[in-house]
């Protein structure tokens, strides 16, 4: 299945690009109590999209890693 506008506009910019609508939070990593990842559900299409907060600045980036079959 096909990702919607929302996730494919979105996947690949950078971590502080926001992105409220049609998202559910459904997980969170913390590693030594600094936010790492977080992890989303689009309610559209059922797409689950990671927020990767470390790594080097193209490291940190929205990222579909998995679509609805």
């Amino acid at each position: 299945m096909e990702v919607c506008d929302g996730c494919s506009d979105i996947d690949r910019l950078p971590v502080d690009v926001q992105r409220q609508e049609n998202l559910t939070l459904i997980g969170v990593a913390e590693c030594n109590g600094t936010l790492v990842l977080e992890h989303y559900r689009c309610d559209k299409c059922r797409a689950v999209l990671a927020r990767q907060f470390t790594g080097d600045a193209g490291e940190r980036i929205w990222s579909v890693i998995e679509t609805a079959h």
